[in-house]
């Protein structure tokens, strides 16, 4: 979480550590696999480290039977983006060792984390038919027997996440009212909407949680801290209390109501679980 009042330099605090990791070719054509592969995970933006570890040859090969497929790669780069990004070095020893929590986060919080908008809004139902159809194939491939628990997931999940996406497009297009035309260029916009930031007296960058809504006004809890925010300017009409907000609030001078400025994450209330404040 991060008070945009607070002068405190944040890359003054620890060092990053880097994990390198070693790959030693046994001939030639190991090392030309490894470069085709690269080449192939590169579509579906994965970093190298998952060319080392289980799931690495996995998500190849099943790109590979639909390799210019436009969703299997938007499947792909969530799931990578997963389990190489957020997971790093928690993430399972192998595709049996995955427990329940493993799909319950990539639906309920990975997906929405990552959510790319579109004019059609139908990046839910499409993910989540992607990841049914890939539990099919790993099911079959590695002989484990996870589509009874990825399905039930999805069907709880399904409804709740289409809201999201559905806030999610709301309030980008409120900002970016020429966000899904070729010819967009957000730059102008952003600066616009930067500079309405800077004139806040008082901002919050964190997570909040919808508690209740009157009239046009957004009641939010800070995650942290737990104190009630008043902000106007949400889609009321579809928010809902219990959805999980991130992003950022301020408030100008000798004004009670608090506005919301930048979005960066819708989230079901069942992802709440797995979402983490950064410190």
């Amino acid at each position: 979480m991060k008070n945009n009042n607070n002068t405190k330099n944040i890359f003054e605090e620890k060092e990053p550590q880097v994990k390198v990791l070693m790959k030693h070719f046994e001939n030639p054509k190991e090392r030309e696999n490894i470069l085709k592969n690269l080449k192939l995970s590169a579509e579906f933006n994965m970093r190298h480290r998952g060319h080392f570890l289980f799931y690495g040859k996995d998500l190849i090969d099943y790109k590979l039977e639909l390799p210019h497929d436009k969703n299997r790669n938007e499947f792909l780069r969530i799931l990578s983006n997963y389990m190489t990004d957020v997971l790093e070095d928690n993430c399972p020893p192998s595709w049996k060792k995955c427990k329940r929590p493993f799909w319950e986060e990539l639906i309920f919080t990975q997906l929405p984390h990552v959510m790319k908008l579109t004019p059609d809004e139908k990046q839910v139902e499409t993910f989540l038919s992607q990841l049914k159809m890939f539990i099919q194939w790993l099911d079959k491939r590695v002989g484990t027997t996870w589509f009874t628990v990825v399905d039930k997931y999805s069907k709880e999940a399904i409804s709740d996440l289409k809201l999201c996406e559905q806030v999610l497009n709301t309030l980008f297009l409120r900002d970016f009212p020429q966000l899904h035309q070729k010819d967009f260029s957000p730059e102008k916009q952003i600066e616009i909407v930067n500079q309405s930031f800077k004139e806040c007296t008082k901002r919050w960058d964190s997570l909040f949680e919808v508690t209740s809504i009157i009239d046009q006004i957004t009641v939010l809890k800070e995650f942290n801290t737990n104190i009630t925010y008043y902000v106007k300017g949400l889609p009321t009409y579809i928010i809902v209390p219990g959805l999980i907000m991130s992003g950022c609030i301020g408030r100008k001078s000798g004004t009670l109501l608090w506005e919301w400025f930048q979005t960066e994450g819708i989230y079901p209330q069942k992802g709440r679980k797995y979402l983490k404040l950064n410190s």
